[in-house]
């Protein structure tokens, strides 16, 4: 399976590589073509003119029509090119991801909260994580969502059901999510684009809109009007001086709007175009599932699409950067009131469609979001789409690995907590593999409740909260011990409990801050503390005198991972196996390294 997906991703590779070097081809013979159009301008008439005045600029109005086509033209396969080699970009970083190599993804930092339920203890974010081997987002806005996604885990069964259908049809979309990724390729690089509804979203105040309109059906009109009589000599006086000073006079009135405009708007030109092309792909698509059919409904208002109306957008804010050229500005403003005409087009689009906006921005995002978590799914057919249950709790694997871990050298195991069960807890010794194995069980049920493939052959489970503890630090800033931040950790988890809510909780070692008697006794009284709460979770320790609850109390098991000593070498074989670990290797391995007397 792996090579058949290699395979593909090398094909699109390939072919798109082909259609980037056949562009840049074309762009060569427009460019001389182009250039022989310019230089061709002013010989013709040049050389013509003598034989032939009509000739002449015929033939030089030929060249420059053909010189402005061709810029046109240019500017088209220029993009063309662009696009297609961000699709020969998204597959070869896709061939790079199968071989482990995340670095061409974000691996969203910014998102690293050491305080979250979840997310620090089990490495959603960073270097490595999670987030970097799911995310394929193409925008800022789909990055965060992605992460608030990941940053969640209970949801409900129908939730998880529709998103599972809706991640597996996109799936099978290859090409579709390439295309939607190389649309908005750019977006995520531009700084503040996140930013855009919120500046879209402050509505600017148009004095006198009405009078403003009638004036820009006026006076244009009647400026080329004189002016054309005034060249004819119809009109020998200067009378097209009285609407074109009236039209300055009315820019003066309305300058401190435009710029006020301008600062809001500037440079958005770019991303809107972006954001257009995404929304046109996810409208031209259709969907099968109901989830993504009715995030599609959403963009359509007043008889136009999401991508029409911010096309229109996109058209304004060109046209009003034609200002940008100083004579170009002043022959438009002076004639056209083309600032002014551009300031009442903006206020009426935004009279109609600015609240409209942030919510099409809100689907590019999910189905940014969507897309990535699918592209998992597809580069993983051999991973189980999960069963949910629907009645009271159960959470059962066969087969379970860490999505990370390279499948040549991941250890599955099987593991469940059904019936009357409640906690399990697992045993070994260090570096048997107790903590990666909390948390693959982690990962994995965080990416069944966001509705993708896990890493397993059989997977069911209950949609329940996650909740951790496994990687306590101290705070010298905020004077806390290691041992006191444990206890705050442990303390919001149990006000949680008793709230109500309904946790998973996944505890490596816990009060590690103490000494081995208060901890036994404090770890014993927690244990109760949650089987009284009707918790369910695992519980990781090294401390053997813990698994003796389970004489007594039929809802926990004891569960552990072996190692064997051969020849003075220690032999792990990462197996989760029921019982008491017989065995110990601290003091084994510290003479083995030389750090006490062997």
């Amino acid at each position: 399976m792996k090579t058949e997906i290699l395979q593909k991703y090398q094909g699109l590779s390939d072919q798109y590589q082909s259609l980037s070097d056949s562009k840049k081809n074309q762009l060569k013979l427009i460019s001389g073509a182009r250039l022989i159009s310019f230089l061709g301008i002013i010989p013709a008439w040049y050389y013509l003119n003598p034989i032939n005045e009509i000739l002449a600029f015929s033939i030089s109005f030929i060249f420059l029509i053909s010189f402005f086509i061709l810029i046109k033209k240019y500017i088209q396969t220029e993009n063309q090119l662009l696009y297609y080699q961000q699709l020969v970009k998204i597959n070869q970083n896709e061939i790079r991801a199968i071989s482990r190599d995340l670095s061409s993804f974000d691996p969203g930092n910014e998102f690293i909260d050491p305080h979250h339920d979840y997310s620090y203890d089990l490495d959603l974010f960073g270097i490595g994580s999670m987030f970097q081997f799911l995310n394929r987002t193409v925008t800022t806005r789909g990055k965060k969502h992605l992460a608030s996604l990941l940053n969640q885990s209970q949801r409900s069964v129908s939730e998880i059901t529709f998103k599972q259908e809706a991640i597996q049809e996109l799936a099978e979309e290859l090409v579709w999510r390439q295309n939607f990724m190389a649309s908005g390729a750019e977006t995520v690089n531009q700084k503040n684009s996140n930013q855009i509804e919120d500046s879209i979203g402050k509505q600017i105040t148009l004095k006198s809109a009405a009078l403003l309109k009638v004036l820009l059906m006026i006076l244009p009109p009647l400026t080329m009007l004189l002016i054309a009589l005034n060249i004819s000599g119809i009109v020998e006086k200067s009378f097209y001086l009285i609407p074109v000073f009236s039209q300055w006079a009315i820019f003066l009135i309305y300058s401190k709007t435009i710029s006020k405009f301008n600062r809001q708007f500037e440079r958005r030109s770019k991303l809107l175009s972006q954001y257009a092309n995404l929304l046109w792909q996810i409208e031209s698509k259709d969907f099968k599932s109901d989830y993504l059919i009715n995030l599609k409904s959403n963009l359509s208002v007043k008889g136009k699409t999401a991508s029409q109306i911010t096309s229109e957008l996109h058209k304004i804010l060109n046209e009003f950067d034609y200002r940008q050229n100083i004579l170009v500005a002043f022959v438009l403003n002076s004639v056209f009131l083309w600032d002014v005409r551009c300031l009442s087009k903006l206020y009426n689009w935004q009279q109609n469609y600015a609240t409209d906006l942030p919510h099409w921005f809100d689907v590019i995002a999910e189905m940014d979001a969507l897309v990535s978590l699918a592209n998992s799914n597809y580069n993983h057919p051999g991973w189980i789409t999960p069963k949910v249950s629907q009645s009271g709790f159960i959470f059962t694997t066969e087969d379970l690995g860490h999505p990370l871990i390279d499948e040549n050298r991941c250890i599955s195991n099987s593991f469940q907590l059904i019936n009357q069960e409640q906690i399990a807890i697992i045993t070994g010794a260090n570096m048997a593999g107790k903590s990666t194995f909390l948390r693959t069980v982690g990962v994995n049920l965080i990416l069944a409740s966001n509705g993708c493939k896990v890493c397993a052959s059989g997977f069911e489970f209950s949609p329940i909260r996650i909740y951790t503890n496994m990687r306590t630090s101290d705070n010298l800033m905020n004077d806390e011990s290691y041992f006191y931040a444990e206890l705050l950790r442990l303390q919001s988890m149990l006000n949680l409990l008793r709230s109500g809510e309904n946790l998973f909780v996944i505890i490596d070692e816990m009060l590690k801050g103490t000494n081995s008697v208060d901890k036994l006794n404090g770890s014993k009284e927690l244990i109760h503390q949650l089987i009284s709460l009707n918790t369910h979770g695992i519980v990781a320790t090294h401390d053997l005198g813990l698994t003796e609850l389970a004489q007594n109390i039929p809802s926990i098991k004891n569960q552990c991972f072996e190692v064997q000593l051969h020849n003075d070498e220690l032999n792990f074989d990462y197996k989760l196996t029921n019982g008491v670990t017989r065995t110990m290797n601290a003091t084994f391995l510290m003479k083995k390294m030389g750090i006490i007397p062997n």
